[in-house]
Parts: C-alpha cells; structure tokens; sequence
C-alpha cells in the first residue's frame, strides 16, 4: 500500500526472553504468534507489511518491574527512530515509589506514553486509587494506552469495560488511546458509550470486527480520532489494514487513520 503506516500498538521483549515469552504468552492466551517477539523480529515484520514507525507498549506486571523498563525503553529510544518506546506504569507502584516522580522521569526522557493493562495488571480503570497516575499522566503530557475490552488469557472477568473507561475519560487534559476499537469484542457497548468521547481508539486486533459495525464507530467517533495498530505480535499489521481496506473509507479518513493522526499525537513526522 502506497501510504505511510503508524502502528501505535506493539509489543517486544529483550532478545534473551522474547522467544520464550512469545511462547508462553500464546499458549495461555491459545492464539497465534508472528516472529520471535524481539525487535529485530519486529522490524522484519514491518518492512513486510509496510510499517513506517511502531510503538513499542510494554507492560510491567509486577510494580517492581516499572524502573527497569522505563530505564530500558528511555535507552532504546536514543538510538531508535522506527521504533518508538513507551514506558510503564503498575497501579500498586505507589507502594514501593512514587508514582509521579516516575512519570515525571519518562516525561525528562522523552518517553510519549504508557500502557497500561487491566487485565494483566489486575485493577478496574476506574478505581480512585489510580487518580495519582492519572493526573501526573495529564500533568507532564503522558499518553495512556489501556488494553480494553476481553482479553483471550482472562475471558471470565472484564476489568476494561466501557462503563469503566468512560469514567477516565473524565479526567481533565488526559490523553488516551483505548486499544482493540475501544473495547476488544464490546464493539455494540462502545458505539454506545464510548463513541464520541474525547479518547482516541486504536484498531489492534480487531481484524474480526464486522465492517458494519467498525464503519459505525468511525462514523460516530470521528475520523480525528482513530488510530492504526495492529497488536504485533498478535496480529500483522497487514491483516488489520485488509480489513480496513474493505470499508470503503475515503482518502481524507484513511489518511488520518493510518498516520497522521498518531503524527499529531505523537507530535513526531513518519
């Protein structure tokens, strides 16, 4: 495709584990990997689809995990451009450091945003003790990724509703990407409550979802709003963008979606 290509959602792992951690992360979720979960294994994958620059989201699951990764991921950004790092946040954090001094950190380093997973991470967005994060996020310019929606390794309880999201929409000058188009396989409940709210969505993983539905939520939401993201190595970018490929959006709308709305966000030029 003869267009520039932002994937705001992906994920690597340090070379030693990347392998290993794919692995494992696949059977429990029983889903199929791509590559070796590495960032040279990305980077094969985005010259195949036609990847221009990938965020890397990486996820602490463990509050003791948070400083080695934002250290790691501030360190790989000096010297990667097609690459961009994230850094990371735990909601029990605050019981081993603070929060917003870490946050802080990641904004005197550059670092654009977090992730953030309700799921892997075990907390409800809109629970008042992750007030602290969000207002340091708001505070210093930090993007929030959330997970959201179901995720295949925890199907029997839904921490990232869209009831619950929408309350941290209400947080004031936070920036947010719910990922999956708002909520993975709660696709009628976004259109719902979380359509036209000042959040972005990305489109990672959601291959699967009914073109009816995905031209709705876009309709709704607004164009403006709208991010490509493929959930790599979950998913190929190019499996995201032949799904996209079939709704018939006009060049203004595809423009947006694939690039230059994350340009904006990310305040970077692909």
């Amino acid at each position: 495709m003869n267009m520039k290509i932002i994937d705001v959602h992906t994920h690597f792992f340090p070379d030693n584990i990347g392998p290993s951690t794919v692995k494992m992360l696949a059977e429990k979720a029983n889903i199929k990997a791509w590559g070796e979960g590495t960032a040279a294994s990305m980077r094969e994958y985005m010259k195949k689809d036609g990847v221009t620059v990938s965020v890397n989201d990486p996820v602490a699951t463990k509050k003791e995990q948070v400083k080695s990764i934002n250290r790691k991921m501030a360190e790989f950004n000096k010297t990667s451009k097609d690459i961009i790092a994230f850094g990371s946040m735990h909601p029990l954090y605050r019981e081993i450091g603070s929060p917003t001094e870490e946050l802080e950190f990641l904004a005197a380093n550059g670092i654009k945003g977090i992730k953030l997973h309700p799921e892997y991470q075990s907390f409800y967005p809109d629970d008042p003790s992750m007030k602290e994060i969000y207002e340091a996020c708001a505070k210093n310019n930090i993007i929030i990724l959330f997970h959201a929606g179901i995720d295949f390794a925890y199907p029997d309880l839904v921490h990232a509703t869209p009831e619950r999201l929408l309350e941290v929409t209400k947080v004031p000058g936070l920036k947010l990407i719910f990922a999956h188009t708002g909520s993975y396989r709660m696709w009628e409940e976004v259109y719902a409550q979380l359509a036209g709210r000042d959040v972005y969505f990305d489109v990672s993983y959601s291959a699967e979802i009914g073109p009816e539905i995905m031209k709705k939520i876009i309709k709704k939401h607004g164009a403006d709003k709208m991010l490509f993201g493929s959930d790599f190595p979950w998913m190929r970018a190019k499996q995201i963008i032949e799904m996209l490929e079939t709704l018939g959006l006009d060049e203004d709308t595809r423009e947006k979606l694939y690039y230059k709305n994350a340009e904006k966000l990310l305040q970077i030029k692909a």
